[in-house]
């Protein structure tokens, strides 16, 4: 019980933990786009080589799904990079209060 409220009275709430989420799959996607464009694909390029349709990896550029790592894996696969190099993103900031 300790425990549960340190992690309820010290961590973003739920809706900034939504909000740094978003941000992180944004910034993400981005960091995906720029390194397929780096590469000459088009997005119908990386899916095709993922096996997923040009909409989903659509989202994962857009930030609107969250990849599991298994499929980030496959699309740094599919971009001939480490999948290091595709999660090397600057994290959004958690605010911890009431320490």
């Amino acid at each position: 019980m300790l425990m549960y409220n340190f992690y309820c009275n010290n961590f973003a709430s739920m809706k900034e933990t939504d909000e740094l989420q978003k941000e992180f799959l944004t910034i993400l996607g981005n960091k995906i786009r720029e390194i397929r464009i780096a590469k000459g694909l088009s997005q119908s390029e990386v899916a095709h080589l993922c096996g997923k349709e040009r909409q989903s990896y659509q989202r994962v550029e857009k930030g609107n799904i969250n990849p599991t790592a298994w499929y980030l894996q496959h699309i740094a696969m599919a971009l001939e990079v480490e999948l290091k190099d595709l999660v090397n993103v600057e994290l959004p900031k958690i605010k911890l209060e009431n320490l």
